[in-house]
């Protein structure tokens, strides 16, 4: 996965541009985005209840065009499982960014038996995935309680960054941080030039920025049967 160009320095402007239009355009009812609400409501996800998945983390993610199943939330709520979720969750940090983790940190985080990896694993990799999480859902759940580790992830966010699914996406993010030509300070621009006033973590400027830039292309979530994730 390489960094798309929509992220790179020539188009910081531009892309603030996109920041701003997310969080403060209105349709023709005078209404904003349900997506702009996404990162405060309920108080966010990553504050109140920071170590559980709540009834308002699921409409969160509702305004991000997904659905949690109610089969799902059951399912998460039931005792063995939640306490799951909770010892796992209790071990990945609320405000540690992405891009200030080394990779030997990155790597205990989130990949193998790290705690993120295995929260994928218990939202997704069920028997038969009996909840029907997908891994646009998954990562919005997860986005929504650890806002600066794990990014979002869609097929129109994959499109543009040339990914054919999530495999690997938290360690590419990673080395896209991290690997000396500034993306963090252009994202933190980006923020600063939008004049969006919410406190967004890297990883959801760089969610909105490329959804919006791919809306804008054309894009569209590919529905394939048997496709990975």
């Amino acid at each position: 996965m390489e960094l798309p160009d929509v992220l790179r320095d020539h188009n910081v402007k531009a892309t603030a541009k996109l920041l701003h239009r997310y969080y403060h355009e209105r349709d023709k009812k005078g209404l904003r985005s349900t997506g702009s609400y996404f990162d405060e409501w309920a108080g966010r996800g990553d504050t109140a209840n920071k170590d559980v998945i709540t009834d308002s983390d699921a409409m969160a993610v509702s305004m991000l065009s997904v659905t949690v199943p109610a089969k799902a939330m059951i399912g998460l709520a039931e005792p063995e499982t939640a306490t799951r979720i909770t010892d796992l969750l209790e071990q990945i940090p609320t405000d540690t960014a992405l891009s200030s983790l080394s990779h030997d940190q990155a790597e205990a985080l989130l990949t193998d038996q790290g705690p993120a990896a295995l929260l994928w694993r218990e939202l997704r990799s069920t028997k038969n995935n009996r909840w029907g999480i997908g891994p646009t859902t998954a990562s919005k759940i997860m986005a929504r309680k650890r806002p600066h580790l794990i990014p979002i992830w869609d097929e129109v966010i994959g499109q543009v960054c040339g990914a054919e699914n999530s495999d690997d996406q938290w360690m590419n993010w990673h080395r896209l941080l991290t690997d000396g030509t500034g993306l963090p300070e252009r994202l933190a621009e980006i923020h600063r030039l939008s004049e969006v006033e919410l406190p967004l973590s890297e990883l959801r400027i760089m969610d909105v920025v490329l959804w919006r830039y791919g809306k804008d292309q054309g894009l569209r979530v590919r529905r394939r049967r048997g496709r990975k994730a």
